[in-house]
């Protein structure tokens, strides 16, 4: 493939599905300026170099600023709002995440959240349809960009439902339809995301290089997650054991290289935008000149037994004036010449391992959850755990592997702590003034203004 010619196809997309996007997206939900002109769907769809670029342009998209919701974002915010993070004299709008006292016109709430989201949403839709109604795009390649750009709508939804709740359920372009959205139920969100994620599956192919792009068995680590988060505990553990015996993936022995780009572990990986510019959470957890803006909390600090690898290779301590502090260390690099060694990593395989041992669990087999807790164990050189526990000891041991393992990535603290009703208990120990409806996060101020039928979430009117 001739990547100069990709990058000068996609910035051309990237541009016009820009302007396609103001005229059709729903400035109800995201406002985009208008540009001056646009270009058809069907220019944009025409051939296979044009279409690879306007999918390619919506993972620029996505990867264009560290913080962004897909950019490092989920890595940040939700950590600061459970009790995974400690921060420096923040900006107001990300104390307030810290604090879990979020305005609703927190600027970072609407921009680097709900409305980057809803424009990757979006950039999805017109992709969908463009392909759908192409006849110069070939049928494999067709087949298989719908399948990813399908995961990526089901990536940004999953995380939108799980921080706000019932959100709009857009789906397509028409601007007259998506004018009228209200927000959808939880549920009938996450039945659109089961459907997008097992379309995707059967779309995609079984692998990419250096796992860059979406593939059937990312749609499937992703569908997995879905089914622990419903509570579909048989689901779980049949797609998390698909997804484990694929013989594609397999857990990294040496810690450090698990976040590399050319990690055996990975199922799916953003890749950065630059030359230079390593992961987006190496960027905002990395001190630089002994700046350190965020790091670990005392609690989290604490669960760590004494031995654990990851405690050793995953925790980095600097050292400012008389204190010393300890930061996620997962990424070890911000910038580098190339080539990048550290991509931004989405979903690996130890998550699929948890996934199903806490399935296995609920399910009351406590033998095969406890072997799969003793894999992730077992890398991090721990004493394993005996398979005659009970179901309930299992699952408290399994939250505690979760903090540890999947500590600042990707929210799973928060989301956790949330969908296990753990909250409350946890986190009104936490200092901040914690109430049972900072669970969602508020819908932005800015958004209601535009479409006052949103509504607002409960303890935020």
């Amino acid at each position: 493939m001739n990547w100069m010619w990709l990058n000068r196809c996609t910035f051309f997309c990237l541009i016009s599905i820009t302007c396609i996007l103001s005229i059709t997206g729903c400035k109800k939900l995201v406002h985009v300026d208008e540009p001056g002109d646009s270009l058809t769907m069907s220019t944009v769809f025409s051939n296979d170099s044009l279409a690879q670029a306007a999918v390619a342009g919506l993972y620029v998209k996505i990867m264009s600023s560290p913080k962004l919701f897909l950019n490092g974002g989920m890595s940040l915010y939700p950590a600061l709002s459970a009790d995974e993070l400690q921060r420096a004299n923040l900006p107001n709008f990300e104390d307030q995440f810290f604090n879990n006292s979020i305005s609703p016109t927190n600027t970072l709430l609407n921009t680097n959240l709900w409305k980057a989201a809803y424009t990757y949403i979006y950039q999805c839709n017109i992709c969908m349809e463009g392909l759908q109604k192409s006849t110069g795009v070939s049928a494999a390649l067709k087949k298989q960009l719908l399948g990813e750009v399908q995961f990526v709508r089901a990536l940004c939804y999953h995380y939108l439902v799980n921080l706000f709740g019932d959100v709009p359920l857009a789906l397509g372009t028409n601007a007259d339809v998506n004018a009228m959205l209200s927000r959808a139920p939880v549920d009938q969100v996450y039945q659109q995301i089961v459907a997008d994620l097992t379309n995707a599956s059967e779309e995609l192919p079984d692998y990419y290089n250096l796992h860059t792009r979406p593939t059937k068995y990312a749609a499937q680590a992703l569908l997995a997650r879905v089914y622990l988060y419903t509570r579909q505990w048989g689901k779980a553990a049949e797609i998390a054991s698909i997804v484990i015996n694929s013989s594609r993936f397999w857990l990294e022995p040496e810690l450090n290289n698990v976040f590399t780009a050319g990690s055996n572990e990975i199922i799916f990986q953003w890749v950065p935008v630059g030359d230079r510019m390593n992961s987006a959470e190496g960027f905002i957890f990395v001190p630089v000149n002994q700046k350190l803006n965020y790091w670990l909390s005392k609690d989290l600090l604490d669960v760590f037994e004494s031995g654990d690898l990851r405690r050793l290779k995953w925790v980095n301590p600097v050292t400012i004036g008389t204190t010393t502090y300890y930061y996620p260390y997962k990424y070890k690099v911000i910038t580098s010449p190339p080539p990048i060694h550290e991509y931004n990593v989405v979903l690996r395989l130890a998550e699929q391992y948890l996934i199903r041992a806490e399935a296995y669990a609920q399910l009351n087999r406590v033998d095969s959850a406890v072997n799969d807790l003793n894999a992730i164990r077992s890398r991090a050189e721990l004493p394993v755990f005996s398979t005659t526990i009970s179901a309930d000891e299992c699952l408290v041991r399994i939250e505690q592997e979760r903090r540890i393992e999947l500590f600042a990535e990707w929210g799973h603290r928060w989301f956790d702590l949330k969908r296990t009703n753990r909250a409350n208990a946890v986190l009104n120990s936490k200092g901040s003034s914690w109430s049972t409806d900072d669970q969602l996060y508020p819908i932005p101020a800015s958004e209601l203004l535009l479409a006052p039928n949103l509504g607002q979430n409960p303890g935020y009117e």
